[in-house]
């Protein structure tokens, strides 16, 4: 790795730290630099704006949430087992982060492309899961629409849901319904 990109890195992983701690919103280019050790002007040579690191920081904690999923669900059979894990690791994440540090919301708000991008991610790494779990599809809708219903349910979860155990139930029984679906005989 050159300098330039070490130096980048060092400025996301302070970005990230930042912006868990107060969101989008509330963090400066002052703040990132401050937190990475350098001046407001040394950063904008790495990065144009506030946005582009945001969005770098959300495709990084992305990629390490999938990747660490993936990894995870490798050494899980059941299908449903399967889904639960990749649901709960990626549902709840948010609800912790949110719930230690209440500005961190803004990493999951949906306004911003790379949060929406996120949301693209999981419904692909679901519809991965069931293609290589299941030798025919068993509903009357696409994997695709199946993945999309079973993301945003979750996302509609955490308004119902009263703390992290909570939320961290009703994934899981989100998810049972959903996994039945899929091996219920007619």
């Amino acid at each position: 790795m050159d300098a330039r990109a070490e130096k980048k890195d060092q400025i996301l992983h302070a970005a990230e730290a930042v912006f868990v701690r107060y969101g989008f919103a509330r963090t400066t280019m002052g703040d990132i630099a401050k937190a990475a050790g350098m001046s407001r002007p040394a950063l904008y040579l790495q990065f144009r704006d506030k946005e582009a690191i945001f969005t770098r920081v959300i495709e990084n904690m992305d990629a390490q949430a999938l990747t660490s999923i993936r990894t995870a669900i490798a050494k899980i059979r059941p299908l449903d087992e399967k889904l639960l894990h990749a649901c709960t690791s990626w549902g709840i994440h948010g609800i912790e982060l949110a719930a230690s540090f209440p500005d961190a919301a803004d990493l999951f708000d949906l306004q911003f492309r790379a949060v929406r991008q996120v949301y693209r991610s999981f419904q692909a790494l679901v519809v991965e899961i069931l293609k290589e779990n299941l030798e025919s599809w068993p509903i009357p809708v696409p994997p695709e629409d199946y993945a999309l219903t079973l993301t945003y349910g979750m996302r509609g979860l955490r308004y119902a849901a009263q703390d992290v155990e909570d939320m961290r139930r009703l994934v899981g029984i989100h998810v049972a319904i959903y996994s039945k679906i899929l091996t219920a005989r007619a």
